[in-house]
């Protein structure tokens, strides 16, 4: 701010007189208004300097005393007067009742147009400003901080050295939101959608405004300041866009650089790191707070390029309220073939649950995507990642190549799948073949999956609701197929078998047996 001292020392005013108060002139200014009306009471800003030609007042001596109390009141540094306009002198009186109050009065006798005085002394608020918060090394130290952590939070953090300003930013791709205070997020909330770019509220104004990147909108931003301190926005608004920019550039080659850690990290981490410690500290470059045991979750899906990263934010944030678990304590890596998560787990962790809840909100969400999910078992050594990356992606790959037929399976189900490929093939038919003859002949003859059918109940533990959420059928449909494969001699009902056999059986014929 500026002192009205400083300001009548300035070349502002071509020549001026103070009239009263001139013990009183080191007040600060704040702001700065015309005031040209007589119901002056409403529009007298606190701590401001007011410029009028006393058109609303002329020779009204009461008024003029009013006039004076109000601006007592309302804690303003002075009262500039254009004279020989409308009045020719301050009368003695005024003089005497504002020296009284020690209140300053100044007065300017030549042909001043009081808008073009009204942005000069404007200027000189936003110099002393920029002056004051010694913007170059602000302007430093918020670089300096965004570099080390380039993120909206941090640009948020910036915002409480600047005085008069409040700001709230929205990142449009991963919709997190972040604001300095909570009236600018109310206000951000109430009015972002509107066309217009700036916005009175009250005594406050907010500015709202898009940043695009590359064609690409990826920050909202509003700022706020008091409508009588509108300069502090003009100051303050294209500098923060060019530092959102700058933080998204940024983010975008730490993130380029995760992605070659992360794919060290799957592929030739015992070359890199010999010891869970030594990927625990690499880890903490990315803002991991890696943990073991660690789990791998690896997804593939097909869609059209440009639903990928939607598709792609929604399974990151599945993941993240599905396990209850931060972002600090996982990790997602988009491959061409892959969506690869390593998560920390703990015990408390019902993953297989989660797993196929997680898979059937995203395919009900999106039905036509052909979604396949692989996971791992808690991993302890950071030696062992690289072998179990490889079995689930390569049996992931068959999945997708329907040499599989599996939507969601565990490190277990490939272990067992690479067992059995090691049996003798015509063994594996003699042990398959009589126990599922009758389901096989009625298949071909009437062309019913009974054979998955009977599958998936085993898998679903019976549940006729489940099975038939899981075969997308209706359960009278469900129904129906479970009589035809009682009659056929399959004692489904009985609960004192284990249907370990029939399940392996079933299990060998649709996994390793497709063409049998």
């Amino acid at each position: 701010m500026i002192t009205l001292n400083e300001l009548l020392k300035t070349n502002v005013f071509e020549s001026c007189k103070v009239v009263s108060g001139a013990n009183n002139l080191d007040k600060a200014i704040s702001s700065v208004s015309v005031l040209e009306t007589p119901d002056f009471s409403k529009y007298i800003i606190e701590d401001s300097l007011i410029i009028t030609t006393m058109y609303p007042i002329k020779e009204d001596y009461d008024l003029f005393v009013k006039l004076l109390k109000t601006l007592k009141e309302k804690n303003s540094s002075g009262l500039v007067i254009k004279i020989k306009r409308y009045i020719e002198e301050v009368p003695n009186e005024i003089v005497n009742i504002a020296n009284s109050i020690n209140f300053p009065i100044i007065t300017i006798d030549y042909d001043a147009n009081l808008s073009i005085l009204f942005n000069s002394i404007i200027g000189e608020l936003q110099s002393r400003e920029f002056a004051k918060n010694n913007f170059s090394s602000l302007y430093f130290d918020i670089l300096s901080d965004i570099s080390k952590q380039p993120s909206t939070k941090t640009l948020i953090k910036s915002i409480d050295k600047i005085s008069d300003l409040d700001m709230c930013i929205l990142n449009t791709k991963s919709n997190h939101k972040y604001a300095s205070s909570d009236l600018i997020l109310e206000y951000f909330d109430r009015y972002q959608n509107s066309q217009n770019t700036l916005i009175t509220h009250g005594n406050d104004i907010i500015y709202f405004t898009d940043i695009v990147y590359d064609d690409t909108l990826i920050y909202k931003m509003a700022m706020m300041s008091h409508n009588d301190k509108r300069y502090v926005l003009y100051n303050y608004a294209e500098i923060y866009k060019m530092i959102a920019i700058f933080i998204y550039q940024k983010k975008q080659e730490n993130l380029l650089k995760q992605n070659q850690f992360l794919m060290s990290f799957i592929s030739t981490i015992t070359s890199n790191y010999n010891s869970n410690q030594e990927l625990i500290e690499a880890s903490r470059f990315y803002n991991w707070d890696l943990k073991f045991p660690l789990s791998l979750f690896v997804f593939t899906y097909n869609c059209p390029q440009e639903d990928t990263s939607i598709i792609n934010s929604y399974i990151n944030s599945s993941i993240q309220s599905f396990f209850d678990i931060s972002y600090s304590q996982f990790k997602m890596i988009y491959m061409k073939d892959y969506l690869l998560f390593i998560l920390n787990t703990t015990e408390s962790m019902t993953i297989a649950d989660n797993i196929w809840e997680l898979y059937n909100i995203i395919t009900h969400k999106y039905p036509n995507i052909k979604l396949k999910v692989a996971y791992s078992n808690p991993i302890e050594q950071s030696q062992d990642i690289p072998k179990i990356f490889a079995i689930l992606s390569e049996t992931i790959h068959n999945a997708t190549q329907k040499m599989i037929d599996l939507n969601v399976f565990n490190e277990n189900h490939v272990r067992l799948i690479s067992l059995l490929k090691t049996v003798n093939y015509d063994k594996l038919k003699d042990f398959t073949l009589p126990i599922l003859d009758k389901l096989i002949k009625y298949e071909k003859n009437n062309n019913l999956p009974l054979i998955n059918t009977l599958y998936k109940y085993i898998q679903c533990r019976f549940s006729i609701k489940d099975t038939s959420d899981a075969l997308y059928i209706h359960s009278n449909s469900l129904k129906y197929r479970l009589s035809i494969i009682k009659k056929l001699g399959y004692d489904i009902d009985n609960c004192r078998n284990h249907f370990f056999d029939l399940y392996l059986a079933l299990y060998v014929y649709i996994n390793l047996l497709p063409n049998s």
